[in-house]
């Protein structure tokens, strides 16, 4: 009965599952298994995010969305980058060169700060 319900065998499949032989099966209801737990993961995670993107900033009185586009709560292109740059070693994205770029802006602003901070203090 598990076969058909829970592993996807239909009735037509019936030599399949008398032929399977018990490391098969066990091997398969743990597959369910691990199935079901990705799945209430799944339910879980968008609960989650249901709440999270009701969330507010502001007074109580004067409550503002903290989320004001989708892509400021979830952005799709950055997971995409994240997923490609783990399957592909070579992979750079344009997010990835736009915060490189924007680090460097950063670093070199941070030193021309210190360099004026040190004129400063030697006139």
């Amino acid at each position: 009965m598990n076969s058909l319900t829970r592993l996807g065998f239909s009735v037509y499949q019936m030599y399949e599952i008398e032929t399977m032989t018990l490391p098969d099966y066990q091997l398969a209801m743990e597959a369910y298994a691990i199935k079901q737990a990705l799945r209430r993961e799944d339910i879980a995670l968008h609960a989650w995010y249901n709440q999270t993107v009701q969330a507010t900033k502001g007074s109580d009185k004067h409550p503002k969305p903290r989320y004001q586009k989708f892509s400021d709560f979830y952005n799709t292109a950055e997971q995409e980058d994240e997923i490609r740059a783990s399957f592909e070693s070579d992979y750079t994205s344009e997010l990835t060169r736009k915060r490189d770029e924007e680090a460097l802006i950063q670093q070199r602003f941070a030193k021309l700060q210190e360099l004026k901070q040190k004129r400063k203090g030697g006139q």
